[in-house]
């Protein structure tokens, strides 16, 4: 008489492969976060390619008009298609372009945006006419719009543009160290003000910004950051604060 065996077909994973599986599943994860970092770096890199076009784009405006866009003084005679507010709103042609509509510097505090005929948001609807930058609407009213009167950011937040007279210092207390006079593109993650709270870089965003166009040094050089304790810690960008806030300025025009 024949015995009938059972056997058990049934078997766990042998250490072998478990090891292969932990080994393929640390490779899927090292790639997502090698991608994440290689888009944030090419965000980074494609910020400071527009902060320096936009620094061309102002010389070359003022090379072909002889007038700094926002403050030229006829621009609906000068630019095509520069026949609605805010383009054809009339600048004071002082050579300076004033922050905001209430023809200030960047002040001592921040720069503010409080309409779209200040002549720092008016700059961007002149090189838009002019064609020399892109992202803008230079005849579109209402309030100060991200990605109609002010340029977006690829890393994120919006461009503003205007002078200072005597140097930004909202980021130090220390007026020793505050920056040249001169007109600044700033990084911010508001329309309305540039200050700690909306500020939109990571540190660690503002360090690699700073590095590759300046000194990587918050409070030297051409470009700046604000004094936010989440942003600098003991003079040096914060980059272990991946939740911290900055608002970056970056001198232009020389």
């Amino acid at each position: 008489m024949e015995i009938s065996k059972t056997h058990n077909n049934e078997s766990g994973f042998t250490l072998v492969e478990l090891a292969i599986v932990m080994i393929i599943i640390g490779l899927l994860i090292g790639g997502i976060l090698k991608g994440q970092e290689l888009i944030n770096n090419s965000r980074v890199t494609a910020t400071v390619a527009q902060i320096k076009g936009i620094d061309g784009a102002i010389s070359t405006f003022r090379d072909k008009y002889s007038a700094l866009p926002g403050d030229m003084a006829n621009p609906a005679g000068r630019l095509p298609g520069c026949n609605a507010v805010p383009c054809n709103v009339t600048g004071n042609g002082d050579s300076v372009i004033l922050a905001n509509a209430a023809g200030a510097n960047f002040g001592s505090a921040v720069p503010v945006a409080t309409g779209v005929n200040g002549e720092g948001v008016r700059a961007f609807s002149h090189l838009a006419a002019g064609d020399m930058i892109s992202g803008v609407n230079p005849t579109a009213a209402g309030a100060v719009t991200a990605g109609v009167h002010l340029p977006e950011a690829k890393v994120g937040g919006v461009f503003f543009l205007g002078h200072r007279a005597s140097g930004l210092q909202a980021h130090t207390a220390a007026a020793t160290n505050a920056p040249r006079s001169g007109h600044y593109i700033a990084i911010n993650g508001s329309v309305a003000a540039v200050a700690a709270a909306t500020g939109r870089l990571t540190p660690q965003q503002a360090s690699a910004i700073d590095r590759k166009i300046d000194d990587g040094d918050p409070n030297t050089g051409a470009v700046r950051a604000n004094t936010a304790a989440t942003c600098i810690t003991a003079g040096v960008y914060a980059e272990n604060n991946e939740g911290g806030n900055c608002a970056l300025y970056a001198r232009v025009q020389g």
